[in-house]
């Protein structure tokens, strides 16, 4: 009996493990949960919200690595993605595309330029003297902010994304640390794309925001 007991323990173990890698693995190449300390993301992601990034969006990665085993494609504009931030790998960030591989990227007077066309956007009123904007590139709209007299990198001159690298930039754009101050962004370092956001906690109200669960 002894013996049977060990044995049915020993796969046991074995069945947990093998669960287990099975998990990492799919949290490090197909599907994770992330969740946002900051606000660069703001209007659109606040500060604790929870979401899910599909992290099959681009390409299958061997697990644990930045290695591809099949790419089916890259970033579009407009599209927001997770990616290992350049400076520091341990860190994962949050932005939106507004530049690919060939792209010529400025900003003038806090205005997105793309190919020297600058991003339609129109006035969306204010919240909390902030500044709302609704912004449309590559047939995507959403929202971004600008907090009056701030003007953080309000303008830059033009900057040619390379082959493998796109340029991304937070919806805070006065109030985020992105492409504009460290440059263009690795194909490479991206984990997948947002999709769905399964939970938000206001840390300020410490109360459930229900309202804001659902796709991005």
């Amino acid at each position: 009996m002894r013996k049977i007991a060990q044995f049915v323990r020993s796969r046991d173990f074995v069945f947990c493990s093998v669960f287990l890698l099975v998990l990492l693995c799919i949290r490090s190449s197909v599907f994770a949960s992330y969740h946002v300390p900051t606000g660069s993301m703001n209007p659109t992601i606040l500060e604790g919200d929870f979401f899910f990034t599909n992290k099959l969006a681009y390409r299958l990665k061997v697990p644990f690595t930045k290695t591809s085993v099949f790419e089916w494609g890259v970033p579009s504009r407009g599209e927001m993605v997770v990616f290992k931030f350049p400076e520091n790998e341990k860190e994962l960030y949050t932005k939106r595309v507004v530049g690919i591989p060939g792209d010529i990227i400025e900003m003038r007077d806090g205005r997105l330029i793309v190919n020297g066309r600058a991003v339609g956007r129109r006035e969306a009123g204010t919240k909390d003297g902030i500044s709302l904007y609704r912004e449309s590139l590559a047939g995507r709209e959403y929202t971004i902010q600008h907090i009056p007299g701030k003007g953080y990198m309000a303008d830059m001159p033009p900057v040619v994304v390379p082959e493998g690298f796109i340029f991304v930039m937070g919806d805070n754009r006065d109030n985020s640390y992105d492409s504009r101050a460290w440059g263009c962004l690795p194909i490479g370092n991206v984990e997948g794309e947002l999709i769905v956001r399964w939970f938000s906690f206001d840390l300020k109200a410490m109360r459930p925001r229900f309202d804001r669960i659902g796709f991005i």
